[in-house]
């Protein structure tokens, strides 16, 4: 069974879930800076710590990240302001359409910047890869379920985009075994 390759897109203080995530249950998180100290949301110094060459490439490897993954997962709670996750979605968007490739985005939870809000109705919540899973529950602290929408949105897309040429194209191995000329 294809393991997508998955980026994690959130406020830097979640980053200990995708770790578990990664390490614990077997999903394919490629998110590099879920690996730098992230801090807590009473105290969210963490990156903003780093050097701006340190944040210059901290980005370069989001870039390179969210462009490489087969889905982008963004996970909101209701007091967060994203603004990273809203520049990952678009890095995201922009690479399928570069790459031909269909990647989806899968929205976990809600914020006020996933909200209609004034003149604001969110338009880009409206792409056709953009899909917000409403189905996972809330928590009594104000997260969400977030095993239940990795869950959801892996099976979505194993079942909505996952296709054997992607496992060909994204499986070097396959590659390099098939296209070898015999002289």
């Amino acid at each position: 069974m294809y393991n997508p390759s998955i980026y994690s897109a959130s406020k830097i203080w979640h980053a200990p879930k995708w770790v578990d995530l990664r390490d614990n249950h077997g999903y394919n998180i490629i998110a590099r800076w879920i690996n730098i100290p992230c801090g807590t949301p009473d105290d969210p110094t963490g990156a903003k710590l780093l050097t701006p060459a340190e944040k210059r490439q901290l980005w370069l490897n989001c870039q390179h990240d969210t462009v490489t993954a087969d889905m982008t997962v963004v996970y909101a709670e209701k007091n967060n302001e994203q603004r990273g996750a809203l520049v990952e979605m678009g890095m995201a968007l922009g690479s399928a359409l570069a790459s031909n490739t269909p990647k989806p985005i899968y929205v976990i939870g809600t914020c006020p910047s996933f909200e209609v809000a004034g003149h604001s109705d969110v338009a880009f919540m409206h792409h056709p890869l953009v899909h917000r899973l409403k189905n996972v529950m809330p928590n009594l602290d104000g997260s969400y379920n977030h095993f239940d929408g990795y869950r959801q949105a892996k099976e979505h897309f194993l079942t909505n985009y996952y296709t054997p040429e992607l496992a060909f194209k994204k499986t070097p191995f396959l590659q390099s075994n098939f296209m070898r000329v015999e002289p």
